[in-house]
């Protein structure tokens, strides 16, 4: 019962967070922001044109939960399953929460208002890893649960064809981290202090000897 439960609140996020990058009108807009960044934009041919590639799409958190202030890594995987025809020109859009700071999105992605737009090729029988590099907030409290949606489009003109969430769940600071950050910070105090007072009985010495 509870799985049931459980698997349906995951659909529901899981489709607000598809409505939220549809409604943001950056998964339609991203072709222009992908053609400014240089990228070859086309339009991944329609079901009537061509068989649909059999592609699947997951989102993974890498790591252990974060700390507040600290880094994760949100991975998407494109899978594509038909072993006779390529995905070209497809797209990935991907939904980042506010309290998660962008520092790095692989493989040539586009962030714009906190979503990141990737021109998605994947070879037939392959598949291609699209990450984006996170910080979390400072003041995120500790067990919040800070959910990333992405959407995969083979047609830019249609819904999505796949959709996949993943959760960072941000970290309770303990009394041993706060104790180490601590020492660590007065430990490096100290090799400073200790540098400096090398330095400058180095610069009297040479003094004397001169």
């Amino acid at each position: 019962m509870m799985d049931g439960i459980g698997g349906g609140l995951r659909g529901r996020r899981l489709a607000a967070g598809a409505a939220a990058l549809m409604g943001a009108g950056l998964v339609v807009s991203a072709p222009a922001a992908l053609a400014d960044a240089g990228g070859d934009v086309r339009t991944a041919p329609s079901a009537e044109e061509s068989p649909e590639a059999f592609v699947g799409l997951s989102l993974a958190v890498e790591g252990e939960a974060p700390l507040p202030g600290h880094e994760a890594v949100l991975r998407a995987t494109v899978a594509n399953g038909d072993s006779g025809e390529a995905v070209s020109g497809a797209q990935l859009a991907q939904h980042v929460p506010d309290d998660l700071e962008v520092l790095e999105v692989g493989a040539g992605g586009v962030l714009e208002d906190g979503i990141v737009n990737w021109r998605v090729d994947v070879p037939a029988g392959g598949e291609r890893d699209y990450t984006v590099r996170v910080r979390v907030a400072e003041d995120v409290q500790g067990a919040e649960r800070l959910m990333s949606t992405a959407c995969l489009l083979l047609d830019r003109n249609a819904d999505p064809t796949a959709c996949a969430s993943d959760t960072v769940v941000v970290a309770s600071p303990t009394v041993l981290s706060r104790v180490t950050e601590t020492v660590d910070g007065a430990l490096l105090a100290r090799v400073a202090g200790a540098a400096l007072l090398v330095g400058l009985g180095w610069l009297v010495w040479r003094r004397r000897v001169a």
